[in-house]
């Protein structure tokens, strides 16, 4: 009887803490990173001769630095594809065989080892994941090597090209979800065969390899009933990729998994930190966006990935590229880094933006060390918990506060000083920079100034947090009705602009 009661407390222990909700992922900051190219099993670090071929990372390699990811402030690691690949499929996303993993990275018992070694240190482990294509065939039409989809009937006949289709911007959702992307067969999700397949297969993954997310590849290529189906059967928190700009096109993947690759935001705050554009398309971008998305606390939020030239490539800018991180990773929304940035990779086009790292675990470096002042400070205070409300903008100031904390920035390399009159802060009270403890204002007739020099953040809160908390009732109801109370059937959330006080 004592080891029935043992089996089913230990049961329940599990079931407790696996898999984790998608609320509870936004306490989670991801580490992206490429398997081959992030550390070999050796520690050695090799020049690696051709970034179209395997470079050397393993699983191993990831395990034995996970103090390097840790220790920067990261709880979750955002891994490749780990199915077996098809030759030069150093980047995972040309799989042959679903059911095994690619050996190049190691076995499959190297593969659960380092999900149960992030565990025991509390980082969750999201795994790319694959279901629109396969590797390369001879010919096109010889599928004999593709387990288990290895006959003509499973895939999209006549071929139609994508890259046709994105040059003109086609808004042919038939056709997107039929062609070939990057000329890789694309499977046909109708078939009964291939869709029963990949729901089976993708619970069997979760429920061997015990992994907490999925990465959702190729998301606007394959129909959005199958993605419904599969983010349930996979039974896991789902972050899909619909690499477009568009925000309602976007949204509209959001009531088939739990989360997407904020692309239309990123695409706005490159616009202002890379190429100095106006911040008001920010401030655009959350009214258009909060009545059309489900959820806007759980997009993740990213500066560059492994599918486009680093910030860095054409505008060596490392303030914007900071100013930009910190947007990312204080604004609403899990936050992630591209392996590398943490050491200012410069790369360009594919596969120049796939640089190892072996040899480069800088802990001292300027942009590690940011990161970790900036995500420490995020785990500490919490404030992801709280909303986001607007405050000022223009087109070389943004502002927001989240609870007690105020957030600014600027795209601008000139000083920029601001009266800030929309806040919620008693008079008299201190304002101190977290980045800066010397750095202070006060408020002062209702207001308080601030002033930002080239792309600097600021994150002011005040020196007795409960000063803050003293606000007169009508202030209370302003906030509340400006933070997004009158349209929450709307589910439009705390992103208007609150009035002036």
């Amino acid at each position: 009887m004592r080891n029935i009661l043992s089996f089913i407390c230990f049961s329940l222990l599990i079931l407790s803490v696996w898999p984790k909700t998608a609320e509870e992922w936004k306490s989670r900051v991801l580490y992206q990173l490429m398997t081959d190219r992030f550390a070999r099993t050796d520690g050695s670090a090799p020049e690696c001769p051709d970034l179209l071929d395997y470079c050397g990372g393993t699983f191993k390699g990831i395990e034995k630095n996970l103090d390097y990811i840790q220790e920067m402030g990261f709880n979750a690691i955002w891994i490749s594809p780990v199915q077996a690949n098809g030759p030069k499929g150093y980047h995972g996303y040309h799989y042959q065989n679903i059911y095994e993993i690619n050996e190049h990275f190691g076995t499959k018992q190297d593969f659960k080892d380092l999900v149960e070694a992030c565990h025991s240190r509390d980082i969750w482990v999201m795994v790319d994941t694959v279901p629109n294509h396969v590797a390369p065939v001879p010919g096109r039409s010889d599928f004999s090597n593709i387990v288990p989809f290895n006959d003509p009937k499973y895939y999209h006949f006549p071929i139609i090209d994508c890259g046709p289709l994105f040059k003109e911007k086609s808004d042919n959702q038939t056709a997107m979800e039929i062609c070939w992307l990057w000329n890789l067969p694309d499977l046909n999700h109708e078939n009964e065969f291939v869709h029963t397949t990949l729901i089976d297969w993708i619970h069997q993954f979760i429920e061997e390899y015990k992994v907490d997310g999925l990465r959702l590849d190729a998301v606007r290529h394959v129909p959005q009933w199958f993605w419904k189906e599969f983010s349930e059967a996979a039974g896991v928190f789902t972050m899909g990729e619909v690499f477009h700009e568009d925000i309602a096109y976007v949204a509209s993947y959001q009531t088939t998994m739990d989360s997407l690759l904020n692309f239309p935001l990123q695409e706005r705050l490159y616009y202002a930190f890379h190429d100095g554009g106006s911040m008001t398309k920010i401030s655009s971008f959350y009214k258009d966006a909060a009545p059309l998305y489900p959820d806007m606390t759980v997009l993740g939020n990213f500066v560059e990935n492994h599918d486009m030239p680093r910030f860095l490539n054409e505008n060596p800018d490392v303030p914007g590229f900071k100013a930009f991180y910190s947007f990312v990773i204080c604004s609403i929304g899990i936050p992630s880094l591209y392996y590398g940035g943490e050491q200012l990779f410069d790369g360009g086009v594919d596969p120049e933006n796939r640089e190892p790292l072996f040899g480069k675990m800088d802990t001292n470096s300027e942009m590690y060390q940011y990161l970790k002042t900036m995500l420490n400070f995020r785990q500490k205070t919490e404030f992801y918990k709280y909303d986001q409300v607007e405050r000022d903008v223009d087109d070389s100031f943004y502002s927001f506060s989240r609870g007690q904390y105020f957030f600014a920035f600027t795209n601008s390399e000139e000083d920029q000083l601001r009266v800030i009159t929309s806040h919620s802060y008693q008079e008299g009270t201190i304002l101190c920079n977290a980045l800066n403890e010397k750095q202070c204002t006060e408020v002062k007739h209702g207001t308080f100034q601030i002033v930002l020099k080239n792309k600097e953040v600021k994150i002011l809160y005040p020196q007795n947090p409960d000063a803050s908390a003293k606000k007169s009732v009508w202030k209370n109801i302003n906030e509340l009705w400006t933070s997004g109370f009158a349209y929450a059937n709307a589910k439009i959330g705390s992103f208007w602009r609150t009035n002036k006080n």
